[in-house]
């Protein structure tokens, strides 16, 4: 009973406006045929009386809405704040002592909600953070041990070991480092050490870096990088760069072909990775930006799943959009857009 009171409420007021709404145009004909002002016997003397039932058809129609939007108001709030929480931001609440008891109830069960899922997003940060904060050193020991022993004079079957042991070191401290990067990335809210840098040449910079990488591939480059400045971290720019661009070599077969290009607008940058790797399906592009997501085997034999989801978040704290189209073996292509702007 209590859950239906909210709408037998509305209902009282929606037919006591209803109500009104044909009350109204009787009084004014009675009054009229008192007064003598309408003669039933003359031509045409309804003119007035359908006035009168337009003008109160159309006052019923206001206080309906005006009714309306108080009691579908606090759902209009409700709709927006779990579209935030969808978003991820778990910081929303919604007022706990207005309307009718039902909605205060609903309000305070929803700032409950949130309350409890910002405190087990905060403690999967906090714990994900110290985890990878500590698992540093321990780690750079082993990368550190693992290289002397690849160096000593041992035999080849030890050095493969040594190698093994190089490679998963370097894959957990890449993997760590970029936990430790999102976790700090989450917790900001605007992007700080801005300065003009041109964009063109830091794209070539990583591009020239990764030589050894994409030229033992033997991968074309196609290049089309005109002179571009842009206003922003450029520390933060350059781990987007070098995602993008380790992506399209990680999963371009021998002998294909990456394009890199960029473009300045009069309100944007915009930058163009292409590949023709191996693509990936409508599924797995759905989901390449979550952290921890990779596709499948193909896709996870390099890498740890949070590249993409580090460039998302840079972008979006940028005030940019990342794009990305694929065809499952012919190839990606992602696009960034990023707000041109001169300085805060």
């Amino acid at each position: 009973m209590k859950h239906m009171r909210l709408w037998m409420l509305f209902m009282a007021v929606t037919a006591f406006i209803l109500f009104l709404g044909s009350l109204v145009p009787v009084f004014f004909t009675y009054v009229l045929l008192e007064t003598g002002l309408l003669n039933p016997m003359e031509p045409m003397p309804w003119i007035p009386i359908i006035g009168i039932m337009a003008a109160s058809l159309l006052l019923s129609l206001l206080l309906l809405t005006v009714v309306s939007q108080y009691f579908f108001r606090p759902l209009q709030a409700l709709i927006y704040a779990l579209k935030q929480v969808a978003a991820g931001d778990f910081r929303v609440q919604l007022p706990e002592n207005r309307g009718e008891e039902i909605i205060r109830d609903m309000n305070l069960n929803f700032n409950k909600m949130v309350r409890a899922l910002n405190s087990i997003n905060t403690l999967q940060s906090d714990f994900i953070q110290n985890v990878s904060h500590e698992f540093k050193t321990p780690l750079a020991a082993m990368e550190g041990y693992a290289a002397l022993l690849n160096a000593a004079d041992i035999p080849e079957e030890l050095h493969e070991y040594a190698r093994r042991i190089l490679e998963g070191t370097r894959q957990l401290s890449s993997l760590t480092g970029n936990i430790l990067k999102l976790s700090k990335l989450e917790n900001q809210e605007i992007i700080s050490e801005k300065r003009h840098f041109l964009l063109d040449e830091q794209l070539r910079q990583i591009i020239l870096s990764m030589e050894p990488v994409w030229s033992k591939k033997e991968l074309e480059m196609d290049l089309e990088l005109p002179e571009t400045e842009y206003y922003g971290n450029e520390e933060l720019m350059l781990q987007v760069w070098t995602n993008l661009l380790s992506n399209a070599v990680k999963f371009t077969p021998n002998g294909g072909r990456i394009s890199i290009r960029i473009q300045k607008t009069a309100d944007s940058v915009l930058a163009e990775f292409t590949d023709t790797g191996i693509g990936m399906s409508d599924e797995v592009k759905a989901h390449i930006f979550d952290r921890f997501y990779q596709g499948d085997a193909s896709r996870s034999i390099e890498g740890n799943g949070l590249g993409l989801a580090l460039v998302h978040k840079i972008i979006t704290l940028c005030g940019g959009t990342i794009f990305a189209e694929s065809t499952p073996g012919k190839g990606s292509r992602f696009l960034v857009c990023l707000p041109s702007v001169d300085s805060d």
